[in-house]
């Protein structure tokens, strides 16, 4: 065999070494799966740490428990009156309650497969965020808050102007009852009034009557005299 044959070998040999497929270990994790297919699609990681501490199976659902799992069978029995034995007492009728079968396991053929009605729960690794933190939502949460702040400051506002008109209206409605005072002692003042010159009218007609009268005794003491002298 020639030089020039052992170095083609040899480098034919080198290609299909480095053509051949590498051995990858994978995981013996039957639920771990890849980070560049979780992310896109928000799949939670499992892994055998997590659920080692977990109890096995999980709690049925009663439907599902009914279908497996017989209840036990209670009797009501409504006994009449029963005298004893030697008839010297008698008990009043009541109602006894028997166990008639015990809880038992349903040994029949189901109708329809069962299907698992339980919760499924899964694992999600503490690490892992739900709401990503970049500046759009930091932004809006920023805004949030300002507004927030905004909106509680309104409400004071708000609380403080309805404090202000609630004042406002006590004194309105102070002010108006002593304007109804007002009115009431002015309508008695009125009537006084009326009354007072109601009383000096009839005191004005009685002086005019009195000096009408005067002067019609002055008038006719003057004739008197006149004809008196004459004779």
């Amino acid at each position: 065999m020639t030089l020039l044959t052992r170095l083609a070998l040899a480098t034919a040999g080198a290609l299909l070494a480095s053509c051949a497929s590498k051995k990858v270990s994978l995981s013996d994790d039957p639920l771990a799966f890849p980070i560049a297919e979780e992310e896109p699609a928000y799949i939670p990681t499992y892994s055998k740490s997590a659920l080692a501490g977990w109890p096995k199976g999980r709690a049925m659902d009663p439907y599902d428990k009914s279908r497996v799992r017989l209840d036990e069978e209670v009797h009501a029995y409504h006994v009449g009156r029963l005298p004893s034995r030697d008839r010297q007492e008698m008990h009043e009728a009541h109602t006894v309650y028997r166990v008639e079968q015990h809880a038992r396991w349903d040994t029949r053929l189901p109708a329809t497969p069962m299907e698992s009605r339980g919760v499924v729960l899964g694992i999600v690794e503490p690490s892992r965020n739900e709401v990503p933190k970049n500046a759009l939502i930091e932004q809006e949460r920023q805004s949030l808050m300002a507004k927030t702040q905004s909106l509680q400051i309104t409400m004071t506002k708000l609380n403080s102007l309805q404090r202000d008109l609630e004042k406002k209206r006590s004194e309105f409605d102070d002010a108006e009852k002593e304007s109804k005072e007002i009115q009431l002692y002015l309508a008695k003042t009125i009537q006084e009034r009326d009354q007072v010159s109601e009383q000096l009218k009839k005191a004005n007609e009685r002086i005019v009557e009195l000096e009408d009268n005067e002067r019609l005794r002055v008038r006719g003491s003057s004739s008197q005299g006149i004809n008196s002298g004459k004779k």
